[in-house]
This record gives structure tokens, sequence and C-alpha cells, in this order.
């Protein structure tokens, strides 16, 4: 059994989305982030990070969402290839994903929903992230791995 550390936040929702599409058992633990729980001495134990998404797969600790996907993924022997072009393709599209679009699609968020008043760094990186064509490259990176994918087992 592993026990995922998590909170409702898109990191979370990738593992929680991977540990389904594994059939894997696991025991959730919600972490409460407005009390600080990831702060906690019984946690950073866990991720010295302090930060969700965390699992325990039998003693082992893995953090940061990335990483996570790529354990559960070498576990199971499933939506990683073995041979390595394949593998290397699936491996730079999630290191594209947890260093591009997941932080960018994430400031933008907090920008556009949490901050009242209009900031100008804030219309500027939302400015960047669509001039960029980041809809357009994750067309390109979801095409790629549909492709891996279909040589993987499921």
């Amino acid at each position: 059994m592993i026990d995922f550390y998590t909170a409702a936040t898109p990191n979370g929702y990738k593992v929680s989305i991977m540990l389904e599409e594994c059939g894997l058992a696991y025991a959730p633990h919600v972490v409460d982030l407005a009390a600080q729980a990831q702060k906690t001495q019984e946690f950073l134990a866990i991720n010295p990070n302090g930060r969700i998404p965390a699992i325990v797969d039998n003693g082992f600790a893995v953090f940061e969402s990335g990483a996570i996907l790529l354990w559960l993924a070498e576990k199971t022997g499933k939506f990683l290839p073995a041979e390595a072009k394949a593998r290397s393709t699936v491996v730079q599209w999630v290191m594209w994903q947890m260093g591009g679009l997941g932080p960018m699609m994430g400031q933008l968020n907090v920008f556009k929903r949490y901050f009242p008043e209009r900031i100008p760094a804030a219309d500027s990186t939302r400015s960047m992230v669509w001039r960029s064509g980041w809809r357009r490259k994750y067309r390109r990176a979801a095409r790629s791995m549909t492709l891996v994918a279909s040589k993987v087992p499921m």
C-alpha cells in the first residue's frame, strides 16, 4: 500500500490520476496547506522540500510530482517504454511539463485568480505564455506522447 500525501492542486491531481491509471492500492492523506501541515517535522521527514505531493512506497519516500510519475511508471511497467529512444521521448516531455508548462500555467492561474489588482508583471507573464505558443506546444506534446504510448503496455 502506497501512502499518498496530497492536496487539491494540479500536482496532486497528476499523481492521483497516475495511481488510478496504474491500478495501485494507495491511502490518500490530505495535507492541510492553509495550516502549513507540509512544514511539520513529520512531513519534512518524507519531503525535506516541504511540498506536496509525496508518496511513501514500502518505506521509500518519493517527492516531486515528476519523480513520482516516473517512479510509478517504473514500478508498474506502464507508460514508460523500455526502448531507449522511446523512453527518452517520454522523459523529455515529462521534464518539459514539469519545468515549462506546469510552472507557467501555475503562475498564470495565481495571477489571474488570486490577485485582486492587475499587476504589470502578471499581464506580461500571461501575454508571454500565449505569445510563445504554449497551446501549440501542448498539442505537440500530446501527439508525441500518444504515439509513444501506443507502443507501451497500459
